[in-house]
């Protein structure tokens, strides 16, 4: 049976694909479906609001198992606070798990050089975000002379 609202559809898969930034595949794997993807948050929206990536439905639940399995994420424990070493340490060690992910891809059959250049770029964009939000002694003035 032909759609009988093309239009319609159109329009849903139109929206769709602007959520999702306009992505034509999975980071992870060759899906190509918009539906099937999710925005995924590598160290979390909490440690990084900006710092996300279009991941299929199953290439998404696999990696958030894998952080959850090892301690990286606080779901459901959304009122635990955390001191500012504990948050760095943390990103920290999402973003090591997000590099990892990243060399995966690298040697996978699909790989796709783009998306991992975009990759590696919106880590370093997180790592200096993050580097900027430290609160560190100001430097010293190297133009200022010796006595």
């Amino acid at each position: 049976m032909r759609n009988p609202y093309p239009i319609t559809r159109a329009r849903r898969l139109e929206t769709r694909r602007k959520e999702m930034g306009y992505a034509s595949r999975c980071f992870y794997c060759p899906e190509t479906d918009p539906f099937c993807f999710e925005k995924d948050h590598p160290v979390t929206k909490a440690l990084d609001l900006l710092f996300e990536r279009t991941v299929c439905r199953n290439c998404h639940r696999k990696l958030e198992i894998n952080r959850d399995t090892k301690g990286l994420t606080k779901n459901g424990l959304h009122r635990v606070r955390e001191s500012a070493r504990e948050k760095a340490q943390r990103y920290d060690l999402l973003l090591a798990e997000d590099l990892d992910s990243i060399a995966d891809v690298v040697q996978s059959p699909h790989a796709s050089p783009d998306l991992i250049a975009a990759a590696l770029r919106a880590a370093a964009s997180s790592l200096r975000r993050t580097a900027s939000t430290l609160h560190s002694p100001p430097l010293p003035d190297s133009s200022a002379t010796v006595k």
